[in-house]
């Protein structure tokens, strides 16, 4: 899984954009709809950026990761928040949510489709009759495979990305970071892309109802290369 130093350079430099814009929507989704869930669940929270934003909107969070580096620093950041270091195609927690969440394509690391129904079993498992399942997956037609580009982060440190598609089904994305101009490390993340209507199938198989498939969660505008899925647990 992810090195610590990986772990620590997503958290202070700049990858927790994603979850801090897409916890600004899911906020602004659910006041539209008229909802309030109590407490919810975040699989694969990384640094915890999501549980801390829902968690200061006054609902109970839990999150958890497989990455006892990002889970560190998300107790670290905030500890008050329950997190726990797990798989998520075999945690199935005790306690029920009413809301369910699991973003930054973290399904795409997914391999199997096979493990994607087991998760969305033990979703529907721990969601409360009612509650919501709100997660994302890469767009199969929308992946860009641009020239690796750079960014500084300040006057010593550079990190340089690129995103190719080694097959139709496959994306890999790899980090370098460089300290005053030498490599100190690299970060190759492998992902599939799922077809989406197999994973709503398998939604639907675990016993969800599909509230919406979308490319963002609220209509205002921005390119998107990503699907926005939102499904049920029928009330009874």
């Amino acid at each position: 899984m992810y090195s610590d130093v990986f772990c620590r350079v997503y958290n202070e430099f700049g990858w927790n954009y994603y979850p801090e814009a897409f916890g600004e929507q899911l906020l602004k989704w659910l006041a539209a709809q008229g909802l309030q869930p109590r407490s919810a669940l975040d699989l694969a929270c990384g640094t915890g950026v999501l549980c801390r934003i829902l968690h200061a909107a006054g609902i109970r969070s839990r999150g958890m990761d497989l990455s006892e580096g990002m889970i560190a620093i998300a107790r670290a950041e905030s500890p008050e928040i329950p997190y726990d270091v797990a798989d998520m195609v075999t945690y199935r927690p005790e306690m029920h949510f009413e809301l369910v969440t699991c973003t930054g394509d973290a399904l795409n690391h997914i391999e199997d489709l096979s493990d994607v129904g087991r998760i969305f079993e033990n979703v529907h498992a721990c969601l409360a009759p009612g509650g919501l399942f709100v997660f994302d997956l890469l767009h199969e037609q929308e992946i860009s495979t641009a020239e690796p580009f750079e960014l500084e982060f300040d006057d010593t440190i550079t990190a340089r990305f690129q995103i190719t598609r080694p097959a139709q089904d496959r994306v890999h994305l790899q980090t370098q970071v460089f300290e005053n101009g030498v490599h100190r490390f690299t970060e190759d993340i492998f992902e599939r892309v799922h077809d989406r209507f197999a994973v709503l199938a398998l939604l639907e198989q675990a016993g969800f109802e599909l509230v919406s498939c979308a490319h963002r969660l609220c209509y205002d505008g921005g390119e998107v290369a990503t699907w926005y899925i939102i499904a049920r647990k029928p009330a009874r």
